[in-house]
């Protein structure tokens, strides 16, 4: 049975494919994004110009905000399904998983798992912080429950789908490194977050880990031999973050159960505690999953 990482290798694969599909990707999530000023601008009869999330969220809530910063994602699911097929000529299952059929066992047990990790860091970080302040309000939260439930795990399927799938493949057929694939994913995946709010209220240096992150979802998929267990991760963290704990300065600003209102900062020392978490998850993963061969299938070449 051919690898998940080796998959990209079927259909059409030329760079015009390649192109193509990136353009349809970027346009699909441009076209997307008008939704939130539209919506304002409606409501306020202004230029948006200049206006901030602050601002956005005061007119029209933290879950209507939250629905329009999702929206584009789900027009990007569409579009890239689409030209995976009918410009790349692939199965959608070949950019899923290398087995047979998608494992949804697989991405309830990843799910779970990372769920019960955060809750039980953010148990203590609420324990020993004087900086939250619950914000549980019945009504909204249970929109934001919808929301989180029903569109964020499209983002961070499409996510998954585009750096441990597409991409990560793309560059396997490319450069025919496992390794080499997994990080420059991972690179890309860091990349993306540069435009996002918390880069600029904490520093460049977070954009580690957001690199590292990259890389080991990578390696979840490159060891599992699919996306089941980083699409069960990366839904875990971004439903748990918008439903738990908000701010006023990250990207996710939410009706969630508490507020944290320390200034927005993470030194190096946090941000090494913070990184330390990833080698004992993949440890976790492998003991539960039953790795073997890592070393093989980490430099296994073309």
């Amino acid at each position: 049975m051919m690898r998940f990482i080796d998959l990209g290798r079927f259909g059409e694969n030329g760079a015009a494919s390649y192109v193509l599909t990136i353009a349809i990707i970027f346009l699909s999530y441009v076209i997307g994004s008008f939704g939130l000023f539209i919506d304002y601008n409606l409501h306020t009869g202004m230029d948006d110009t200049g206006s901030s999330m602050s601002d956005f969220i005061v007119v029209l809530g933290e879950n209507r905000v939250l629905f329009w910063l999702m929206f584009p994602f789900i027009l990007v699911f569409i579009s890239f399904l689409l030209a995976l097929k009918y410009i790349h000529k692939r199965s959608i299952k070949s950019i899923f998983t290398g087995r047979p059929s998608f494992d949804w066992k697989r991405t309830l047990i990843s799910f779970i798992l990372i769920v019960v990790v955060l809750s039980v860091t953010t148990f203590f970080e609420i324990f020993y912080s004087n900086s939250y302040q619950l914000n549980f309000d019945v009504s909204k939260f249970l929109v934001l429950l919808i929301i989180a439930f029903l569109i964020i795990p499209i983002q961070t399927t499409i996510e998954e789908v585009i750096f441990r799938g597409y991409l990560m493949q793309g560059l396997k057929m490319k450069i025919g490194s496992n390794k080499h694939a997994v990080i420059l994913s991972g690179i890309m995946f860091g990349m993306m977050h540069l435009g996002n709010p918390e880069i600029e209220a904490i520093g460049n240096h977070v954009i580690i880990y957001y690199v590292v992150s990259g890389v080991f979802l990578g390696l979840l998929a490159l060891y599992d031999n699919g996306l089941e267990l980083s699409i069960g991760y990366h839904a875990a963290n971004n439903i748990f973050t918008a439903l738990m704990v908000s701010n006023n300065w990250q990207v996710f600003q939410t009706n969630a159960v508490f507020v944290n209102t320390a200034p927005p900062e993470i030194g190096w020392i946090d941000l090494v505690i913070s990184l330390a978490i990833f080698p004992i998850l993949f440890l976790i993963y492998k003991k539960i999953f039953k790795w073997s061969s890592l070393k093989e299938t980490w430099n296994e070449t073309n």
